[in-house]
């Protein structure tokens, strides 16, 4: 099994660039790790507040590998004052059955 989960959110506009920062602090965590197995991506919505998080462990179902990371907890913290709303979060436990270009490890 993988982990394929998707996080939704509306940033306050006035903390939009905070939100950004630290997203950007997990990336270059990442890119400097350079962690195998693991993809993660992030999408902003026409509305220019809405954004989307992407992350798949190709590996096994988990999310620690990233969510243990202290750049994600930095991000986590006090998430709720930066945001409009609760984010809608959907945790997959799914299976790989076909792709273009998506890495499989």
């Amino acid at each position: 099994m993988q982990r394929l989960t998707i996080v939704r959110y509306k940033a306050k506009q006035d903390r939009l660039a905070e939100d950004e920062r630290l997203v950007s602090d997990v990336f270059d965590r990442l890119r400097g790790d350079g962690l195998k197995g693991v993809s993660y991506a992030t999408f902003l919505e026409a509305d220019g507040q809405s954004v989307v998080h992407l992350f798949v462990n190709h590996l096994d179902d988990s999310q620690e590998v990233l969510t243990d990371l202290p750049e994600f907890k930095a991000f986590g913290a006090a998430i709720s004052e930066r945001l409009e709303a609760p984010a809608e979060i959907d945790r997959l436990s799914v299976v790989l059955q076909e792709s273009y270009n998506f890495p499989t490890a």
